[in-house]
């Protein structure tokens, strides 16, 4: 699966990783400033903060993983806490099948009510929807990840990733310039 970005977007995605650091320098001694862009995705405090844990200091790093694939490697404290992905496939791609190891790894992956293809599990979720664009119809698959420890309350954390993902994918459609 490969994101491809357009013209202009790749050093948009460099620059808002940059930002996301900048804002991050700027935190109080015990918290840092909740950003309500992560690597150039407007997603909205509300559905980032319960996915992060406390500390000092944010981070956010977007990867070129060649072949057109990035993610967005958010951290605290340097530590990882969030890892972003986001692919422009061709729109017969399965993506819950391509990445069914993934969402095994996850935990108890589930059906959830996001784009055409959405599912959540303890502690990923990935969704996708259709993506017309250049006249071209194609498919956006969005993932994200908590690595780590699970919560307590493994069930809240089903509910912040299901919102997150809903949160995020139409955003990732919006900055591919996708229609329809």
């Amino acid at each position: 699966m490969t994101l491809r970005l357009p013209k202009g977007r790749r050093g948009t995605l460099a620059a808002a990783g940059l930002a996301l650091l900048t804002a991050a320098g700027c935190s109080q001694p015990s918290s840092y400033a909740m950003p309500d862009q992560v690597c150039g995705i407007s997603v909205g405090t509300d559905a980032l903060r319960p996915l992060l844990p406390s500390g000092e200091r944010l981070g956010a790093e977007p990867v070129d993983l060649g072949g057109g694939s990035s993610v967005c490697k958010v951290s605290v404290d340097k530590k990882p806490a969030l890892y972003l992905k986001a692919d422009l496939v061709p729109s017969d791609t399965d993506p819950v099948q391509v990445r069914r190891r993934e969402l095994d790894r996850y935990g108890h992956p589930a059906a959830i009510d996001v784009g055409d293809q959405g599912r959540v599990a303890d502690s990923g979720a990935l969704a996708a929807d259709h993506c017309r664009r250049q006249g071209e119809d194609r498919k956006v698959v969005v993932e994200a990840h908590v690595p780590g420890d699970l919560p307590e309350d493994v069930p809240q954390r089903r509910e912040d990733l299901s919102r997150f993902i809903g949160t995020y994918l139409p955003a990732v459609q919006k900055s591919l310039g996708c229609a329809g």
